[in-house]
């Protein structure tokens, strides 16, 4: 029976993207770029606006491991906000507590990042959570907890991880990291058109 492992990869294989940030399907997908199955590389056929629309909101849910429920819960709210549905959506996707934890550089994929965060490893604004959907705010503050940070590994993978993104500052010296802003949609580094998501969702 297949692992997780195998399963995944072959989801990057189908949707054509690495999905989980992972050096590993980088490079099942630089050699193995066709999708899976024996009919593989036949099978990049153009697909119906329908299917482009469902293929990229299997993307968006894949990039930020949440399930349908909850990315339907999560368009209902950014369609009620003032700026454009697509934006709203993944920016509040982005900010998630896991996926925050996986952007500052604690953990190498978001699956570790959120074992991190249920574990209570982590805390914001002082404060330990173990909610990988909290919400992170602009001004928050996530650190590793003291006695976290003794551990070998959380501290090799907090040197090692960094992304360098704009709308976060890292503090190497206390092992933590804050959001500096929300932000804008094309400094969040994932491939999907998210405006196909919103009329999936919309329908």
């Amino acid at each position: 029976m297949p692992g997780k492992s195998t399963i995944k990869h072959k989801t990057c294989r189908a949707l054509g993207v690495n999905l989980i940030g992972s050096p590993r399907a980088a490079l099942t997908l630089s050699k193995r770029p066709n999708r899976p199955g024996q009919h593989g590389a036949n099978r990049r056929q153009k697909i119906s606006p329908f299917g482009e629309q469902l293929q990229e909101t299997q993307k968006l849910k894949y990039f930020y491991g949440v399930s349908a429920k909850q990315l339907r819960r999560y368009y209902k709210k950014a369609s009620m906000s003032r700026m454009q549905t697509n934006i709203a959506l993944v920016q509040q996707l982005e900010t998630r507590l896991d996926n925050m934890v996986y952007r500052m550089g604690f953990a190498g994929t978001l699956r570790a990042a959120r074992q991190m965060v249920v574990h209570r490893h982590l805390m914001v604004n002082g404060k330990s959570v173990n909610k990988p959907g909290y919400q992170v705010n602009p001004g928050d503050v996530v650190q590793l907890r003291d006695k976290s940070k003794k551990i070998e590994r959380y501290k090799d993978w907090f040197n090692f991880f960094e992304q360098q993104l704009n709308y976060i500052s890292r503090d190497p010296a206390k092992m933590s990291a804050s959001l500096v802003q929300l932000p804008e949609r094309e400094e969040i580094p994932i491939l999907v058109e998210d405006h196909l998501v919103v009329e999936y969702m919309a329908r």
